[in-house]
């Protein structure tokens, strides 16, 4: 009850301001609130998606920071949304906010959209706002993922949601990342079922994937797939990030091609043939794992902050 009788708060006030024109302060005075509260009330309103603001921009203005990321990394978009100093749940608000406005913008009814996996993308996934039902979308997993049920990392959820959202079909890779050699790795993607998925997800004609920081606290590590020693030899061939469950180096290069042979997906090189390679990732902790996927060219679309927009030119 508490909860409805918030959201009945907030979406009061939000109409006061946004409807009828209604300054903060004859907001207070008319509720007996203060002013402060009320600017905290529309900002919660804003970031809980009650109010929703769109500017329609016809030319698709850029502003010079998303020109200069397209200009250093080869990009045919660059999307940096700005930051007010939010905690973590509002960037990942705002770079949905963002993906929903660019799949808009770009997706047809019989695409096939590939997905990865990670916190960043289910959020995406869950608060996607499509415009128009597409159903002959197909959403693919791109990738095997993690499968112990306390390290959840949503990848057969990810590709449910954007099917959902589009109204289209889902595939998924019901597999680990990693399997232990590359005979096993073999034998399972030629089992018939599973050749298909991986064959539809090299035929995606949009990638949307994420990049994480590599060290002994993230998910590949936690999970098992690499051992405490071998995090720390990888660390020393200089890994910093994962992307489609595949390790990467500064320049972008995979770190080793051992452990890259036994992890079941498509090749990083597969992502650069996509018509829309897109890579949804915030956070200044992320900047040196994001550098060496846009340095790999292996995205054409960046979906960021301004933060890391700028140490990304610095």
């Amino acid at each position: 009850m508490a909860a409805a009788k918030r959201i009945d708060q907030l979406v009061n006030i939000a109409r006061l301001y946004y409807e009828h024109n209604y300054t903060q302060q004859m907001i207070a005075e008319k509720t007996g609130l203060s002013r402060p509260y009320i600017s905290k009330l529309l900002d919660e309103a804003r970031e809980s998606g009650i109010v929703e603001i769109r500017i329609n921009d016809p030319n698709g203005t850029e502003s010079k920071l998303e020109r200069n990321l397209k200009e250093k990394f080869g990009l045919k978009k660059a999307i940096a949304t700005p930051l007010t100093g939010a905690p973590e749940v509002s960037l990942f608000s705002k770079l949905s906010v963002a993906l929903s406005r660019y799949l808009n913008t770009i997706i047809s009814d019989g695409d096939i959209i590939g997905v990865s996996w990670g916190t960043t993308l289910y959020t995406c996934s869950m608060r996607l706002r499509v415009v128009e039902q597409m159903p002959n979308i197909k959403v693919v997993q791109m990738c095997g993922a993690v499968s112990m049920a306390d390290r959840d990392i949503y990848a057969s959820e990810i590709p449910k949601k954007f099917a959902e959202a589009f109204g289209g079909t889902p595939y998924l890779l019901p597999l680990p990342a990693v399997v232990d050699n590359i005979e096993a790795k073999n034998a399972i993607v030629k089992d018939k079922s599973i050749s298909s998925i991986l064959k539809l997800a090299q035929r995606a004609n949009v990638a949307i994937c994420s990049v994480g920081v590599f060290d002994h606290d993230r998910t590949l590590c936690r999970a098992g797939y690499v051992s405490h020693q071998q995090v720390d030899e990888l660390l020393a061939k200089g890994a910093v990030g994962d992307m489609c469950s595949r390790i990467i180096t500064a320049d972008g290069r995979v770190c080793d091609p051992e452990l890259n042979s036994r992890t079941i997906g498509i090749e990083l090189n597969d992502l650069k043939a996509k018509e829309h390679s897109i890579l949804v990732s915030g956070g200044l902790e992320k900047v040196e794992c994001i550098k060496a996927a846009l340095t790999g060219g292996y995205a054409n679309v960046l979906i960021t902050d301004e933060n890391v927009g700028y140490e990304l030119l610095s």
